[in-house]
Formats: structure tokens, C-alpha cells, sequence
């Protein structure tokens, strides 16, 4: 693995004899790896494209940069005494980018929705109001030509009826499935709507070049433009970031973390910001009947070895060691848990397959070594995401290394793992739990509209995960972003999905 490094740093060496570039006042530019899938929010299931959709749209709700609840598109709400009913009054001021003369309307919204609900588009984010908006399903089943619980009231006013109360309706607003679009280009583009997408903005598409370049602007404010690039690894954007090419790019690896302990120099032009996310690395078990983690005694042990491995320090992981699933910020109280060497113990001789993407080899092989050295066999097998996805959800893989990641800051986000209902391949409970009280905690917790009460229904779900341990968590990761130090107000969110760039400030002498 070394000798690999070498060959990539041994090339950059030569690159970064090149002239650094002065870097344009207008222009933030930030260096990509993953791919997209679209820049019509139907379509945005990646976090790329959750970025991408994040400036080019509004929702009627968003985030403050302390992640509370503030209006959007719409400036005020009002919801009624049941919890049912909710009226949401449109910004009059609001015009669709690159459309000064058309402004936003209720009956806006309302179509937005239908769209999102509308088989013919086939979004994966149709399920977003099922079983929450009334009437959403029986639209998707066509059954009635209109959403029951959608209504303008007039230009200015969207009335939504809920099936039943649901204290965390607002933060599904936050979502991209949520965006609100321009009905008219929607219409007349169909699926090329992506390419010419028209929001609310702040910004607009300037340009793109499917897997090289994207470029956005706005005719107000700065940065006036933000270009996106993409690179084949992390090496190669921090060499561009070196040379003033970039402005920021997220994540670290292996590879990278060794070029950065080998000449420090980089701190003067260059920040680390590093930020705990809502988000829990873990391990996954099947607890089907039949499986070998049906055994309730089998899953606490291991929960047990692998808190004695303390993976995080040992690997110099940037993140926290987990003691819960739910991060402890969306908690009450985070339950006490301790390591039993007798359950250790008597994993003696027991041998076990674990499922992993490529990525965390290095994870992986600590887990083996130290399984190794407690008398318990671990054979790790190496599968690409989709693969890994496809196994799991088929139900033909028993233990998987998997990561979970909040989209907006609640305690629900996690929960839905567990819920009887959610049982894959309908839903995401891959490990098949099923318990009458998480069910009855999960709906406990919807009804609840207090933040902090709600906080104290989780910390009860948790304590049952404990003793159940249908996952053993990892650590809870941090958000890594190398931002050079022209670059101000570069957003720090515990939500790694919320990027919002339209504050952003550029240090026009800074190099």
C-alpha cells in the first residue's frame, strides 16, 4: 500500500513545481469525486446532487446555520391545535431565477408536490408524504386526479392535511424531493428538465460538463459564480488546493493523511476544518430466526469485543467513538454500556464472515486481528456499494459494515432502521428487528411536538438497542472539508447533506 502512495506523491512532487494560479475574486471552486445522479431534485438521492439541488432551489422550510427550523419560500406557518393542518403563507418578494417577472405562487407548491407523487416520474423520493399527507397515496395509486390534502387557498396560501399528526412534517420540507419548480418549464422539458433546471435559487446552471465541470451564477451577491471540479482521488484535489487551482474539497483517506504528516507547511494557507456529524458507523446483523444473530447472548458479545478493540483511537479514525446508535446530540441521555469479558469470552472458537466495501479495508482488517487475538475467526469479504446494497437487502448477508447518515437533525432518522413496518426489502431495517415496544416508541415520538421531549422517547429507544443490539455502532465520523484560508464562512454543519454556499465570503489578497 505504501509503494502505491509513493508512485501518486512521487507524481505530485513534479506537478506542484507548477506556478501556483491567482485565484479569480467571484469564483469559489471546489473539487468533487463522486458522481451525480441529477440536478432535478426528483432525481437527488446522492449527496452530490443534494448539493447541487441546495443552491439551485428552495423549499418553503430550511436551516439556520444552528440547524433550527426558519422560513424559506414561504415566511410564515401556522399549524392547527391538532397538530393536523398546516397553512403555510408565501414570500410575495420571491421571483424564479432567470425569470424575474414570474412569482412565486401557492399553486407552485402544489404542483411541485404532485410531481414529486407522480408515478410517471418515477422519483425515489415518492415515498417522502406516504402514509403522512392525506390522500398522497390514493393520487399514486390513481385513484383520485388530486392530492385530497394539497390545496392553494389562494396565491399566497398552501393548505396541508395530514393523515395524522407528525411532529417532524417541517423538517421533511428541508428535503430536495421537496424543491419547489418553475411548472411551466417543468412541463414542457419532461426529463430534460435536469439539464435546464429552474428554481428559486440563488444560483442558477451557467454550465455543465457531466463528469468534469458545473458551473453556477447568480446576478447578485457573492461568490457570483462557484465551479465545481471533479477529481480521480484526494491526492490530486489536495495538490490542486496546494496550487491555488481549487478553493475546497471534502474528505480524507489513507493516502492523504500520510502526504499531510510529511510536510506541515500546508497549515499557513490551508484550514482543516473538521465537524462531528449526525451520522453512526456500524456494524449490522441479521437477527432473522435462522440467521446465527438471532441469538440475542451471540449479538451482545460482540457488541462487547468491539468496544474493547476502540477502533477510532487505535486507527487515528477522525470521528468519535460510539456509544449509542442515535448520535448524543439527538438524545436525552446516552445509556450506559459496558464490556463484559465473560460474554467475550464465550465467543471462544466462533467463526463469522463480514461484508464490507473496499473502503474500509483497513477498519476491517483491526477488527479481524483483534477478533484473532480473542480466539474468534473473522473472514472479511470485499463488495462495491451496490452489490453490498443488493446482498444485504436480499437478505443473503448475516454481518456488513455499514454507515447510516442523518438528513435533517432528529432522533427519527435512526429509528426508522427499526421499525417492524420498514422491514427490507420494503424499507431500510435490513437487520429485520422487530419489537413491539421500539414500534410503539417510534409512534410515541411522532406525536410528540416538543423537540426535547421527543429527545427523551429516543433516549428509551436506544437503551432498548442496547440490550437488543441488532447493531453494534462504530464511531460517529466527522466531516472533513481542506479549505484554503482565501475562503470565509465556509459552512460547518453536523448535517453533512447541508451545504449552503450563498454566504460563502472570497479574501481577494489572500492567495
Amino acid at each position: 500500500m505504501v509503494q502505491k502512495w509513493w508512485k501518486y506523491i512521487g507524481l505530485l512532487g513534479a506537478l506542484g513545481c507548477r506556478e501556483k494560479e491567482t485565484p479569480p475574486p467571484e469564483v469559489l471552486r471546489i473539487g468533487l469525486f463522486a458522481p451525480y445522479a441529477s440536478l432535478d431534485p426528483l432525481y437527488a438521492r446522492d449527496q452530490t446532487s443534494v448539493w447541487f439541488v441546495q443552491q439551485l432551489f428552495k423549499g418553503l422550510v430550511t436551516y439556520d446555520s444552528s440547524l433550527r427550523l426558519i422560513p424559506a419560500a414561504a415566511h410564515r406557518w401556522e399549524i392547527s391545535p391538532d397538530g393536523r393542518v398546516y397553512r403555510f403563507f408565501i414570500r410575495k418578494d420571491l421571483t424564479f431565477v432567470k425569470h424575474p417577472h414570474r412569482h412565486l405562487r401557492a399553486q407552485d407548491v402544489v404542483y411541485s408536490w404532485h410531481r414529486l407523487a407522480d408515478p410517471h416520474w418515477a422519483s425515489p423520493g415518492s415515498y417522502l408524504f406516504r402514509g403522512i399527507i392525506a390522500g398522497w397515496e390514493d393520487f399514486q395509486q390513481g385513484k383520485v386526479p388530486a392530492i385530497s390534502g394539497l390545496r392553494a387557498l389562494n396565491d399566497s396560501v398552501v393548505e396541508v392535511t395530514l393523515q395524522k399528526p407528525y411532529a417532524l412534517f417541517l423538517h421533511l420540507l428541508t428535503l430536495p424531493y421537496a424543491a419547489i419548480v418553475l411548472p411551466e418549464v417543468a412541463e414542457s422539458l419532461g426529463r430534460d428538465f435536469a439539464r435546464q433546471p429552474v428554481g428559486l435559487g440563488p444560483f442558477y446552471l451557467l454550465y455543465e460538463e457531466q463528469g468534469r465541470q458545473i458551473v453556477l451564477k447568480r446576478d447578485t451577491g457573492m461568490p457570483r459564480k462557484i465551479a465545481f471540479r471533479w477529481y480521480p482521488n484526494r491526492l490530486w484535489a489536495w495538490e490542486a488546493l496546494r496550487r491555488g487551482e481549487i478553493d475546497a474539497f471534502e474528505g480524507t483517506d489513507r493516502a492523504l493523511e500520510y502526504q499531510l504528516r510529511q510536510d506541515t507547511a500546508w497549515r499557513s494557507v490551508i484550514q482543516r476544518l473538521s465537524t462531528p456529524q449526525l451520522g453512526t458507523e456500524y456494524l449490522g446483523m441479521n437477527t432473522q430466526p435462522g440467521s446465527p444473530f438471532a441469538d440475542k447472548k451471540l449479538r451482545r458479545a460482540l457488541r462487547s469485543l468491539i468496544r474493547k478493540l476502540h477502533p477510532t483511537t487505535a486507527l487515528r479514525i477522525d470521528g468519535t467513538p460510539a456509544r449509542s446508535f442515535i448520535p448524543p446530540p439527538l438524545l436525552a441521555k446516552v445509556p450506559s454500556d459496558t464490556i463484559s469479558e465473560k460474554e467475550i469470552r464465550s465467543l471462544q472458537g466462533h467463526s463469522f464472515t463480514l461484508y464490507a466495501a473496499p473502503a474500509f479495508r483497513e477498519l476491517c482488517e483491526y477488527i479481524q486481528a483483534g477478533f484473532a487475538r480473542e480466539g474468534v475467526r473473522l473472514k472479511v469479504e470485499y463488495l462495491f456499494g451496490p452489490s453490498l446494497r443488493e446482498q444485504i437487502l436480499k437478505g443473503h448477508i448475516k454481518l456488513w459494515k455499514a454507515s447510516w447518515l442523518a438528513d435533517f437533525p432528529d432522533g427519527e432518522n435512526f429509528l426508522i432502521l427499526f421499525e417492524s413496518s420498514q422491514r427490507a426489502p420494503v424499507g431500510p431495517n435490513t437487520t429485520q428487528f422487530s419489537h413491539p415496544l421500539m414500534d410503539s416508541l417510534i409512534a410515541m415520538s411522532r406525536r410528540t411536538l416538543d423537540a426535547s421531549a421527543r429527545r427523551y422517547w429516543y433516549s428509551q429507544a436506544e437503551s432498548l438497542l442496547a440490550v437488543e443490539c441488532p447493531v453494534i455502532p462504530l464511531y460517529h465520523a466527522h466531516g472533513v472539508w481542506f479549505v484554503s484560508k482565501r475562503v470565509q464562512n465556509f459552512p460547518q454543519s453536523p448535517l453533512s447533506v447541508w451545504l449552503p454556499l450563498d454566504k460563502v465570503r472570497l479574501e481577494p489578497n489572500q492567495p
